[in-house]
């Protein structure tokens, strides 16, 4: 089976899971540009290669335009100085679409090779499982036709060829079914049984609170509760704006993004607090509090205005670190009816890494003899670092570790831990990598 790396994807975030790697990037670029010191200290035009470099220069095949892409953090607080390839969710398969796809796994192959199945030298391929939208599951076959495809990227200097040998887009609330039970995959259950009962999945994103429910598998109904992170972050933005009066001078004029940023990067029951610049913070702790308590009480709305909820089997959340949905209060009213619920990380991949494996697992792998070790001429093309100023917060405080999953999976051979004895070759010869990976690394600390 080819090697799958798996996409969770937004406007400003993704989060990737393969076999031992688990990241969080972020979605957006900047534009590669000369008018920079780099290229005044390096020689022949070419840029000089910075210990402290963020993100890759990335080329793709037929663009003209070279941006970097890979940012662990923002690097500049300006508005302008980032762009994004648009709302993948609302626009799945357009040209941007493809493009941001094209662009990440342009990173990873150079940051990560052994994601890919090398073929040739620097020709590599992989299998994809992205999760999307729910609402675009109707047109997800001829998507996922379009992208397996084959395509040339220059990465810092590096010509590459990618092959992507097959494409599975699985909606974002059903994966989390998987990722939820995975101590049942640990246990080699079926599909059936896996998504067996009535789920609710609540997941907040970029642009959305939506609900869907699962009944056995089958989506029954998919409902937009209210905005999402972006508009939340515009909430903030307008609260602070007329609530001016009660904040120190200077009043600060800020921006979408930035607030975005905080909210993603805040962790739980930690102070929200934007760097304006090296003298200047501003906290906004009692204005988010207020937003996140009012879109509590949206989600709380919904659940009581649903007469089927009472008869779900699980609940369960995805949610950024800080929270924007208070859980205790959800179990609060969940607690009348029996119920409570479980929370995730609204940015990890791995539900859509074991739906790939499970859904590949028994098909044979494809053909890899299209790669031929012919690479054309480097393309004419100038590299330089991203234009960055001050130091702003981080997209996400994720790391690259091949122990990460692991750490997320330690209970299940806590409690199982005979199958790592007599039973464990016969695991390993029925499942692909991934169990292999969940099961055998599992005593090795995380980072």
């Amino acid at each position: 089976m080819d090697k799958i790396i798996a996409l969770d994807i937004d406007e400003f975030r993704v989060g990737v899971v393969g076999y031992g790697y688990q990241d969080v990037r972020s979605s957006v670029y900047s534009e590669v540009k000369k008018n920079n010191l780099q290229y005044l200290l390096g020689k022949n035009n070419e840029p000089t290669h910075s210990k402290n470099k963020v993100g890759e220069r990335i080329l793709l095949g037929g663009s003209e335009q070279e941006i970097t892409w890979g940012f662990d953090k923002l690097y500049s607080r300006r508005s302008k100085a980032y762009q994004t390839f648009g709302n993948p969710l609302a626009a799945i398969g357009d040209q941007n679409f493809k493009t941001y796809i094209k662009t990440i796994l342009s990173y990873l192959v150079e940051k990560r090779t052994s994601l890919f199945t090398e073929i040739a030298k620097d020709c590599f391929s992989c299998s994809l499982c992205i999760g999307v939208a729910t609402e675009s599951f109707d047109q997800l076959a001829e998507i996922e036709r379009q992208l397996a495809d084959e395509f040339e990227t220059v990465v810092n200097g590096t010509h590459y060829r990618i092959r992507i040998e097959r494409v599975k887009l699985i909606p974002k609330s059903l994966a989390v079914i998987f990722e939820s039970r995975r101590n049942d995959i640990h246990l080699m259950l079926g599909v059936e049984e896996i998504l067996a009962g009535l789920t609710y999945v609540f997941e907040i994103n970029d642009h959305y609170l939506t609900c869907d429910s699962y009944e056995n598998g089958e989506l029954i109904k998919s409902t937009k509760v209210t905005d999402g992170l972006y508009e939340l972050a515009g909430n903030v933005v307008q609260a602070y704006q007329e609530n001016e009066g009660n904040h120190p001078t200077p009043t600060f004029d800020l921006d979408a993004g930035v607030i975005y940023d905080m909210l993603v990067t805040t962790k739980k029951n930690n102070p929200f607090i934007v760097t304006i610049n090296g003298r200047q913070t501003v906290d906004l702790t009692e204005i988010v509090k207020k937003e996140l308590t009012a879109l509590t009480d949206q989600f709380i709305d919904y659940v009581n205005s649903d007469q089927d909820i009472q008869y779900a089997d699980t609940i369960l959340i995805r949610d950024i670190s800080a929270g924007t949905i208070n859980e205790n209060t959800v179990n609060q009213v969940l607690a009348k009816m029996g119920l409570s619920c479980k929370v995730f990380n609204n940015k990890n991949a791995l539900g859509m890494y074991l739906f790939g494996e499970l859904f590949w697992q028994d098909q044979p792998k494809a053909s890899a003899d299209r790669f031929e070790d012919s690479r054309p001429s480097a393309m004419n093309h100038g590299f330089s670092e991203p234009e960055v100023r001050a130091e702003s917060a981080p997209i996400e405080e994720y790391v690259e570790s091949t122990n990460q999953i692991d750490s997320e999976l330690s209970e299940v051979t806590e409690q199982k831990s005979h199958y790592r004895s007599s039973s464990v070759e016969a695991i390993f010869a029925e499942q692909s990598e991934l169990l292999k990976f969940l099961i055998n690394d599992d005593k090795e600390p995380s980072i």
